[in-house]
């Protein structure tokens, strides 16, 4: 079947518009990755701020301690008590923030995971669609050769048949202007 032909074209049509589909489908998957990359980029960076920013409020929290116990004679004892006090909460929070930071990137690291898992998948049933598609295509351009071959060989069959038809009729119309003459 010629490549430029009508059904062809429908066909090549159709192809295309499979494949840009899938390439945008793709190509949105990968914004969708660079998001969460930043996402996680921006998480990590303000993580890292925050850290720094309980770092300071403890170490100033240390410091009025430190200017409270030289100044405030015999609260050594009761002082290192509201220093653990102080301790034990920004660590707890510290490793909370760790954690959840973590739990993020996991869950991200997941999802892409599933993503990359899915987009394969996709991938193996876009090659059987347009393999599948090229059957369809070649099976229906051997449908139409032959419908055409067929559709050929009964007018010629027809044609035959009004042929010798018509050579019968002309035959009787003779036969019978030879018994009227007669």
């Amino acid at each position: 079947m010629p490549e430029d032909n009508p059904l062809s074209m429908a066909f090549e049509v159709q192809r295309r518009a499979i494949e840009q589909s899938n390439e945008a489908f793709k190509r949105s998957l990968q914004f969708q990755k660079q998001l969460s990359e930043s996402l996680v980029g921006g998480l990590e960076s303000g993580a890292e701020a925050q850290q720094r920013s309980a770092e300071m409020t403890r170490d100033a929290m240390h410091s009025q301690l430190d200017m409270i116990e030289s100044t405030v004679p015999g609260s050594v004892a009761g002082i290192e008590q509201v220093r653990e006090a102080i301790d034990e909460q920004f660590d707890a929070v510290e490793q909370a923030g760790e954690q959840a930071l973590e739990m993020t990137e996991e869950g991200i690291e997941n999802a892409e995971e599933a993503t990359e898992a899915y987009v394969d998948s996709l991938d193996e049933q876009l090659s059987a669609l347009l393999d599948a598609h090229a059957d369809l295509e070649t099976q229906t351009g051997q449908f139409l050769d032959q419908t055409e071959s067929q559709l050929e060989q009964l007018r010629e069959q027809s044609q035959a048949q009004v042929d010798e038809q018509i050579e019968q009729l002309l035959e009787r119309i003779e036969s019978l202007r030879s018994e009227i003459e007669s």
